[in-house]
């Protein structure tokens, strides 16, 4: 059955996460998502930011709530998502094309299919003059740009993003942002992403979650309004200088919650 275009791709509805007899983690938290959102988590730290990104994509189940993910349950959904993580988690044996392909491997696609879509995958972060590179050759920005591509090649509809850019400097951090929002305007994934820095948050999102901590409550929702494609110009806008100083301060009074 085809699902409802307005439908949401994402619910959340009163989630709640703990690990055991431990603390909540989270606590009824509840949002929706739209096809082709590009929606930010951010928060202080503890706030159960990576937890929601875990929740929707199966890797652990909730304790109480209920999560939808296209029109599934996410234990349904895996073969709709990709996960990219703080480190690139490549295989240092492996050269770059050979990693961007082990998922589609694991899939059993054929050797191929594999080596196309690899070949595809890699020209759009950038790098298909480097694939028969092994991972001690590349940056720290390539080998994030790897990380992607990998997660690209099984063409999710759902690309959850855990501080992928967290450990890069300013300027690479930028550039990769930029990157990022090239490629989803060209195969259209909906993204989640947890980031610590608002500027960050700001350029990428058209919608951004502030979470509190002790235990994770949705604590306000802002909406980004600024016009895609977002470039250098964007950054001296008035408008997004204005908006990561907003988001900044409903920060700072988040944090002040927390003590």
């Amino acid at each position: 059955m085809t699902q409802d275009a307005q439908a949401p791709i994402v619910e959340l509805a009163g989630v709640e996460k703990r690990y055991g007899d431990g603390p909540l983690i989270l606590d009824k938290v509840s949002f929706a998502a739209q096809r082709g959102d590009f929606i930010t988590l951010i928060g202080p730290s503890g706030c159960g930011k990576s937890t929601i990104l875990k929740v929707i994509s199966g890797l652990n189940p909730v304790s109480a709530g209920r999560i939808v993910v296209d029109g599934m349950n996410p234990s349904g959904a895996v073969e709709k998502l990709a996960f990219v993580f703080q480190e690139p988690t490549l295989l240092p044996w492996r050269t770059v094309r050979r990693n961007v392909e082990l998922p589609m491997r694991l899939h059993g696609s054929d050797e191929a299919a594999r080596a196309g879509i690899a070949a595809r995958s890699l020209a759009l972060v950038g790098l298909a003059d480097r694939m028969d590179y092994y991972p001690r050759q590349l940056s720290g920005g390539q080998k994030m740009r790897v990380s992607i591509a990998r997660a690209l090649s099984v063409s999710p509809k759902i690309l959850l993003l855990d501080e992928p850019f967290g450990a890069l400097d300013e300027m690479t951090r930028d550039h990769l942002n930029e990157e990022l929002l090239a490629i989803r305007q060209q195969l259209a994934w909906t993204a989640f992403f947890v980031t610590h820095s608002v500027a960050e948050a700001v350029f990428l999102s058209n919608r951004i979650i502030v979470m509190s901590a002790n235990p994770g409550r949705v604590h306000s929702e802002v909406r980004v309004d600024l016009p895609y494609p977002r470039t250098e110009e964007t950054r001296q806008s008035p408008g997004y200088q204005k908006l990561v100083g907003d988001v900044s301060k409903t920060l700072r009074s988040v944090e002040r919650l927390k003590r």
